[in-house]
C-alpha cells in the first residue's frame, strides 16, 4: 500500500486523452491502491482524484472486464460498501458511499455494454438495497474533509439498479421501500438529497411504473410520518420526518407537474401540505 501523497501524485500524472499512455500503466496496481484508498478523508484525494479517475477509466473504456468486475467485487464487500455500516459521525462513510459511486458507473458500463454474469448483476442490487436500508451516516457536506453524501450517492446508485435492463418488476416496490426508508432515516437533509432519490422515482415510471402504484406509495409514506406523530408527538425525530417528506412531496409534486402526469399524486400531496403545515397529522 503506497502512501495518500503518492498515490496523488500517480492520478495527477495520468494523461486520460492519451489512450497509449494509459496502456503503459501499471493497471492492476492502480485499482488496488484506489480501491484501498477510496474512503481517504482526503476530499481531494477521494473525490477529485480517485472517483474522477474511476469514472474516466470506465467511461472511456481503459478497463478490460476483468478489471471491472475486480471493481464490482471489491466495492460491494464488507471493506468497502458495508465498511463500518450502521456507524454515525466517523470517516467510515467515506469508503461506503464513494463504494456505492463507483458501483453505479460500473452498472451504468454493463447497462450500455453488457459484461456482467447474471449473479453478478443480482448481487449489486441486492447490495444496493442493503446499503440503503442500514446507512445511517446521513451527512452530506462534512467540513475539511468535502463529501460523504451518503443517501444521495446511494440514490445514484439505485438509479443505476432500476436503469438496468435486468432489473425484475417485482423489486420495483421494493426500490420504493428503500425511498421510503431513506426518507425516514433520522436527518434532515440539505443536501438535495430528496431530489436524487427523486430521480429514481423518475427512473420506475420509465419503467412503466403506474400513477397508482405511486399514488398508494405515496399516501403509504405519509400514513408513516402521521403515524409517528401519533405515538411520538412533536419529537426531534418527528419534526426531522416531516422536514425530509415535505421538502420532497414538494419536489415531487413539480416533477409530476413538469411530467404532465400524476393529476390525483398532486392533489394528494396538495392537500397533505397543507395539513401538515396547519399541524394536522391523521
Amino acid at each position: 500500500m503506497i502512501s495518500e501523497a503518492e498515490l496523488k501524485r500517480v492520478l495527477r500524472s495520468v494523461d486520460f486523452s492519451n489512450p497509449d499512455s494509459i496502456k503503459e500503466l501499471d493497471m492492476e496496481n492502480i485499482l488496488k491502491e484506489m480501491t484501498l484508498h477510496i474512503g481517504s478523508s482526503d476530499g481531494e484525494l477521494r473525490d477529485q482524484l480517485i472517483y474522477t479517475s474511476f469514472y474516466r477509466f470506465i467511461e472511456r473504456d481503459y478497463l478490460s472486464n476483468q478489471q471491472l468486475v475486480y471493481l464490482l467485487d471489491t466495492c460491494m464487500n464488507k471493506e468497502h460498501l458495508f465498511f463500518g455500516i450502521g456507524k454515525k459521525g466517523d470517516d467510515s462513510v467515506f469508503t461506503r458511499t464513494f463504494s456505492s459511486l463507483v458501483l453505479a458507473i460500473v452498472l451504468k458500463r454493463d447497462r450500455h455494454r453488457p459484461f456482467l454474469p447474471t449473479e453478478k448483476v443480482q448481487q449489486a442490487f441486492e447490495a444496493c438495497f442493503l446499503y440503503l436500508e442500514g446507512e445511517e451516516d446521513t451527512r452530506g457536506y462534512v467540513e475539511g474533509k468535502g463529501w460523504a453524501h451518503s443517501i444521495a450517492h446511494g440514490a445514484d446508485f439505485l438509479v443505476e439498479v432500476i436503469h438496468h435492463p435486468a432489473f425484475p418488476d417485482e423489486f420495483h416496490k421494493r426500490a420504493l421501500e428503500m425511498i421510503k426508508t431513506s426518507l425516514l432515516k433520522e436527518a434532515v437533509y440539505c443536501d438535495d438529497e430528496e431530489g436524487r432519490l427523486l430521480f429514481a422515482i423518475e427512473a420506475l415510471i420509465d419503467r412503466g411504473m403506474t400513477d397508482e402504484t405511486l399514488l398508494e406509495w405515496t399516501e403509504d409514506l405519509v400514513t408513516a410520518v402521521n403515524r409517528h406523530y401519533l405515538k411520538k408527538g412533536y419529537s426531534l425525530y418527528v419534526y426531522r420526518n416531516v422536514t425530509n417528506v415535505s421538502d420532497f412531496l414538494r419536489s415531487y409534486y413539480f416533477r409530476m407537474k413538469w411530467k404532465g402526469n400524476g393529476s390525483d399524486i398532486m392533489h394528494f400531496i396538495d392537500n397533505v401540505l397543507e395539513k401538515w403545515h396547519n399541524h394536522q397529522f391523521n
